[in-house]
């Protein structure tokens, strides 16, 4: 299956990069980290950071609604990343998988009225190149698997991951408003995905904590109202709250019963920071109940912009069954043109029986309707990247992360009393940007 993964990977996305950008290509290879949309302005900071779809977007500021260009006819944009690596996660409770973590995004733009509409289609291959069960990873919980709780991995992005519309206009001198419908979207509910983090952009593994913070960014029937003036912006959501299903292939179409806020603040110097709570109607498949779920944030060079990014996040889930809190600090720095470290210190509270137990039919058993037994999770993650090859649209890397965690005694017997899990992967990314 890992081979197979590693195969179907080299066939069925690299095309999709080299389709714009050959070897043989004449052109002169775009600054590093130039944004797509920078088409004839002037270059950026050579060691600034990648910067991915949605800061593409987030980059539409109230005072700059139309992202810097006009644009009166179509304009198409494509991005994506995929990695083929070698994933060990240690101790007892570890596993060894050959995976490919992938995603890519098109999108299209234009000008209509005094506004723009943009047409975004995101997609992963996941559902082939990680193992059925999910990719390998010591205390990752969330979503299911043939009918059981996913732990220890971190279950496969769906193969649509966005389909939305978005039209956002100025008004006055320094005000913006927008509006979003999508079949599969992202309400405004917690900070920009990991993936899609400036802070996080390099690193394969998602955060423990991803299901008390971002998790919400694949939604199904998503429709999201904003304003915004000058440097502040607020926007709500309504949205079906359960999470994507096993069936990795396809939409889960259902009805509007969650709702999200969230506000924003651009401040000074490359700072920025988020607020925003949401009500999810019975989110999880196996256990009863609603979810209340809120996120804080700051962010150093979110927009990717300059060559240090940093993200320092607090996510709580109220649940019928217990609280669950998590805080993060990620970063990472471009140290040269062709060389990146990153890294992502976390604490998360985790179920202690369904990480004691790996099934939901004793953890629930043993619950007996009280309240679930939370433990603290700490977790350290380092890494490295090493740009090693340049086209005119497509980079590649090699890289290598290792993670060292804290195990709570409870847990020692399961996990081991200092297991430490490791990636050494191979990264292709590419992007071509509007007016190609």
């Amino acid at each position: 299956m890992a081979w197979k993964a590693a195969s179907i990977i080299a066939v069925a996305w690299l095309p999709m990069a080299t389709s714009t950008a050959s070897s043989g290509d004449l052109e002169p290879p775009e600054p590093h980290g130039a944004h797509p949309m920078a088409t004839g302005m002037p270059p950026r900071d050579e060691r600034a950071l990648f910067q991915s779809d949605m800061a593409l977007m987030a980059g539409m500021t109230p005072r700059d609604p139309m992202g810097g260009m006009p644009m009166p006819d179509w304009q198409f944009m494509t991005m994506g990343i995929a990695r083929l690596q070698y994933n060990h996660q240690g101790g007892p409770s570890g596993d060894d998988a050959v995976e490919s973590v992938n995603w890519s995004m098109v999108m299209l733009q234009r000008d209509v009225g005094r506004g723009r509409l943009t047409l975004m289609m995101m997609n992963s291959l996941e559902p082939v190149t990680f193992q059925k069960a999910g990719s390998p990873q010591l205390f990752q919980t969330g979503e299911t698997f043939e009918g059981r709780p996913i732990v220890d991995r971190q279950h496969p992005h769906d193969l649509f991951m966005n389909l939305s519309a978005t039209y956002r206009a100025p008004f006055g001198g320094k005000g913006a408003y927008w509006a979003q419908a999508a079949l599969r979207g992202e309400p405004a509910l917690g900070p920009t995905a990991f993936m899609h983090r400036a802070s996080a952009g390099e690193n394969p593994t998602a955060a423990l904590a991803h299901h008390l913070q971002d998790a919400t960014h694949i939604t199904d029937d998503v429709i999201t109202a904003g304003i915004g003036w000058g440097r502040i912006s607020a926007e709500a959501s309504a949205f079906h709250g359960a999470e994507p299903d096993e069936g990795r292939w396809d939409l889960d179409f259902g009805r509007l019963d969650s709702i999200a806020g969230r506000v924003k603040l651009e401040l000074p110097r490359g700072w920025s920071a988020q607020v925003s709570h949401g009500f999810l109607n019975e989110p999880e498949a196996l256990v009863e109940g609603d979810t209340r779920r809120t996120t804080a944030s700051v962010h150093y060079g979110a927009a990717g912009d300059r060559p240090l990014a940093a993200t320092l996040l607090w996510g709580r889930n109220r649940e019928e069954h217990g609280t669950f809190d998590s805080v993060l600090l990620e970063g990472a720095y471009q140290l040269t043109p062709d060389d990146q470290a990153y890294a992502r210190a976390e604490h998360v509270d985790k179920d202690l029986h369904l990480l004691e137990t790996k099934g939901l039919a004793a953890h629930s058993e043993a619950r007996g309707g009280q309240e679930e037994q939370a433990v603290g999770i700490r977790a350290l993650t380092v890494g490295y990247l090493r740009e090693v090859r340049r086209w005119s649209a497509v980079r590649a890397g090699l890289g290598a992360d290792v993670t060292l965690y804290d195990v709570p005694p409870q847990l020692r017997s399961t996990y081991g009393e200092s297991p430490v899990s490791f990636h050494v992967f191979l990264r292709v990314r590419w992007d071509r940007g509007h007016g190609h």
